[in-house]
């Protein structure tokens, strides 16, 4: 039991205690569904969702017509000299002679807008089916994880029942074993015990009340790691109001041993098909760079020169006004685009090879499940009988012992041959619910 608890919280990850609640009580479903609400593991998938729908927006846009101004001024501080053959203006100068002369006005000022618009892009099209698919990918894996957390969920709501049940157990057990105590002390007293047979109770007292102890603490602890994975402040109390043969009853080897396993409806199959169309399509946005880009665009500049500074104050405004199209052809690359197609049709070729393993070790996992299951139903049944057996001899001895027919040592040993039946019987219950749970995920059954 220790060992089962130690595995499951070495699972879990760190959870935050912040969110309050005042419901106390719940159900195996109310667990779930508190946890779905409140698990930080789901709200980091939820915002993995929100993340892919802003990126879908984020790619859409780039379609849009896009508008941008540029405003600027320049103070020529010395204007650029530039030198002219000095006949243009003397054509008595020497042959060679160059005469420094400066063009422009010390200010300049400009203000233009821009309209582009994308006409049509490869890259662009596959781009933007990628993020709708990317969108499907975060869906996919938010709904395995929900799966996950439901999963650990029933395994260590069911782990607590079965510790509750153990020790209501041990309790009945300690109460009669005290009476017994107490009735071998007085006839001890009386003279018609032995010591040995007082001391013989009081250890098998000191064992029940240690392992009662035991049970308790391991109930302690399986509700702090419920709590954990539930993100409930830990300082909370909780109570289950479920009870472990409400579980039990449910189990029925032959409908269990008859579902079949549907691949194409299973969470990591779905999230492998997805995965494998995200690779087509960065195969296919590779290809598009050997695709020409066209796009229009239209362009509004008006200009100040002026040897004084008049942006504010008045001046000429000289405006242009153009209309175009731009198409950019791929030509050569040095082999990059190439090459990276190469690697997109690798990366291909490795994520329908990981489909192929999914599909075997889906089919390997249900045989293995299937086969779990049926040692867990055949151990259950087994150590139910061995429980129902071993509790007829125990309260045979104890009616023997209590009529003074049967010695403390014959007692003893009756009652610890009970009790570790006792053990087994609740380790093998604890085994099939959890085999169970591991059939219905290799079948990608979720409730």
């Amino acid at each position: 039991m220790k060992k089962s608890l130690l595995i499951l919280f070495t699972i879990i990850q760190t959870y935050s205690f912040s969110q309050d609640t005042t419901k106390t009580s719940f159900s195996l479903k109310e667990a779930q569904d508190y946890a779905v609400a409140n698990n930080l593991n789901l709200l980091n998938a939820k915002l993995d969702i929100k993340i892919a729908k802003a990126k879908i927006l984020e790619t859409t846009a780039i379609g849009l017509p896009q508008v941008k101004a540029n405003l600027g001024h320049n103070y020529m501080i010395d204007i650029p000299v530039t030198l002219l053959p000095a006949q243009i203006f003397n054509p008595m100068a020497p042959e060679g002679q160059m005469m420094p002369v400066k063009f422009g006005t010390d200010h300049n000022s400009s203000a233009e807008l821009q309209v582009s618009q994308l006409i049509f892009s490869g890259e662009y099209i596959v781009g933007l089916k990628a993020s709708k698919i990317y969108k499907q990918l975060s869906e996919t894996q938010y709904t395995k994880t929900e799966q996950d957390v439901k999963d650990i969920i029933s395994s260590t709501y069911q782990l607590i029942l079965v510790a509750q049940e153990r020790t209501a157990i041990l309790q009945k057990n300690i109460e009669s074993t005290q009476s017994i105590f107490n009735d071998t002390k007085e006839m001890f007293n009386a003279g018609f015990a032995q010591e040995t047979d007082v001391s013989q109770m009081q250890i098998n007292l000191s064992r029940l009340n240690n392992a009662f102890e035991s049970a308790k603490r391991q109930i302690e602890i399986g509700k702090k790691l419920l709590k954990f994975q539930m993100n409930i402040p830990l300082d909370k109390n909780i109570e289950l109001t479920e009870k472990l043969e409400s579980f039990i009853s449910q189990l029925d080897y032959n409908s269990i041993s008859n579902l079949a396993l549907d691949q194409s409806n299973h969470i990591d199959y779905k999230i492998i098909e997805v995965q494998e169309n995200l690779q087509k399509l960065n195969l296919q946005r590779e290809k598009s760079t050997f695709l020409p880009s066209i796009a229009a665009f239209y362009s509004n500049k008006q200009t100040l020169q002026s040897n004084d500074f008049e942006v504010f104050t008045g001046g000429t405004w000289y405006k242009s006004n153009i209309v175009g199209l731009s198409v950019q052809i791929p030509i050569f690359g040095s082999g990059q685009k190439l090459s990276r197609v190469s690697q997109a049709k690798i990366g291909l070729d490795k994520v329908q090879n990981a489909k192929l393993m999914i599909s075997s070790n889906l089919n390997m996992q249900m045989i293995t499940a299937k086969n779990d299951i049926q040692n867990a139903f055949d151990t259950y049944n087994l150590e139910k009988e061995n429980k129902e057996l071993t509790q007829k001899i125990y309260d045979n001895y104890k009616t023997k012992y209590n009529s003074g027919l049967a010695t403390s040592m014959e007692f003893t040993q009756a009652q610890m041959q009970y009790l570790s039946t006792e053990d087994a019987y609740f380790q093998a219950v604890f085994k099939l619910l959890d085999a169970k749970t591991k059939l219905e995920k290799a079948l990608g059954i979720y409730k």
